[in-house]
């Protein structure tokens, strides 16, 4: 089976970290099908453009972001033309897999059958943006004449539900590569917390740091990423008086976030909203329990044997919870963590799941 992956967000060589989660997807559907790329770029320019040394064929369809009534022309007609160029190629996808509903309105004018994998925390009752009226006809437009959904957490599922936009629904989860994220059999030496995302408004690190703060014992937090509140953030540390407590890394590569985890005792994550994300499936694929604030599809991850819920956005709520996983630590099996996030997660059973979904849209589309 020839799967085309139709995507608004992926990895470049100017943004690594961008849509990395698109990538893994498609590592994991590439154990049952053969993968290429098409992504739509809104970096500015026309054009369309094989990548070379992609690790999957991988094409960029350029366009600009603005004015917004010229990219909605212009984000078709880059999905036109990039995928007549990608089919030239003698590459012809038995599915389209889209990845954003963005990505999803030009994949269903494609007359393949489309399955669409959504990640935006738009749907989410606690991110403050919401959908336009024009995004909402998108997002039904795409979502109703797509033969599968798959939105990758039920907190997802039932906010576009609540939209009231309609579709064949199945949540498949974001993957791990557990080749690289496992344990290493030991705690740290002192108690050692990880914090692993972009330094931006909806992680919610000022919570984390004002915990930090609150917590009466000793630790290490290292937080793992960058972004446009790392100045902001950094003053508060010396302000809360805890760079001794605290370090930043920066952006790191996989392999040394890897090992990051391993090194650690816990992860934490304070989002004030967010959906399925990697850096908790990470964080218990390497063994770790995890503490994080009850938001969107984060509960859907969390349960007594891997880790504690907090509330959102309360200081006090995270400190707490803090001190009582470290006051417990013995408590948590890493082992079991880590198997558990590998039946869950792992590469193979995201594949599965995924390989599965190309089947039935198949099958959707021969019945009608």
């Amino acid at each position: 089976m020839r799967v085309l992956f139709l995507t608004t967000s992926y990895p470049t060589a100017a943004s690594p970290a961008e849509g990395i989660f698109v990538l893994e997807h498609a590592r994991a559907a590439a154990r049952h099908a053969d993968i290429a790329v098409l992504h739509l770029d809104r970096s500015g320019g026309f054009g369309v453009e094989r990548v070379a040394d992609a690790e999957f064929p991988t094409w960029r369809a350029r366009y600009p972001a603005r004015p917004v009534p010229l990219t909605t022309t212009a984000h078709l007609a880059a999905a036109a033309v990039g995928y007549r160029g990608v089919r030239r190629s003698g590459f012809d996808p038995d599915v389209v897999h889209a990845h954003f509903f963005l990505a999803g309105v030009p994949a269903v004018l494609l007359r393949r059958p489309v399955v669409v994998t959504e990640q935006w925390s738009i749907f989410l009752r606690e991110d403050p943006m919401r959908l336009t009226p024009l995004l909402r006809r998108a997002a039904r437009f795409a979502f109703e004449r797509a033969e599968l959904v798959l939105p990758t957490s039920e907190a997802l599922r039932r906010g576009i539900e609540r939209e009231g936009i309609r579709g064949r629904f199945r949540v498949v989860p974001n993957t791990v590569d557990t080749e690289l994220f496992h344990p290493n059999g030991g705690h740290a030496e002192s108690p050692r917390l990880v914090a692993v995302g972009l330094l931006y408004h909806a992680k919610g690190y000022e919570f984390l740091l004002e915990a930090i703060a609150r917590v009466g014992r000793k630790l290490r937090l290292e937080i793992v990423g960058d972004g446009p509140l790392r100045g902001q953030l950094e003053a508060l540390t010396d302000e809360l008086g805890v760079r001794d407590r605290v370090a930043f890394r920066g952006l790191l590569p996989k392999p040394e976030v890897a090992r990051a985890l391993r090194e650690a005792d816990a992860l934490v994550l304070t989002s004030r909203y967010d959906n399925n994300p990697c850096a908790v499936i990470e964080g218990l694929a390497s063994g770790l329990p995890v503490v994080a604030t009850a938001v969107g599809g984060v509960p859907e991850l969390i349960d007594d044997g891997n880790g504690l819920l907090a509330r959102p956005e309360d200081p006090e709520s995270i400190s707490g919870r803090i001190t009582e996983l470290l006051d417990g630590l013995d408590r948590y099996d890493s082992a079991a963590i880590s198997e558990a996030a590998r039946e869950r997660f792992g590469r193979a059973r995201v594949g599965d799941q995924l390989a599965q979904a190309y089947a039935e849209a198949l099958e959707l589309r021969h019945r009608r």
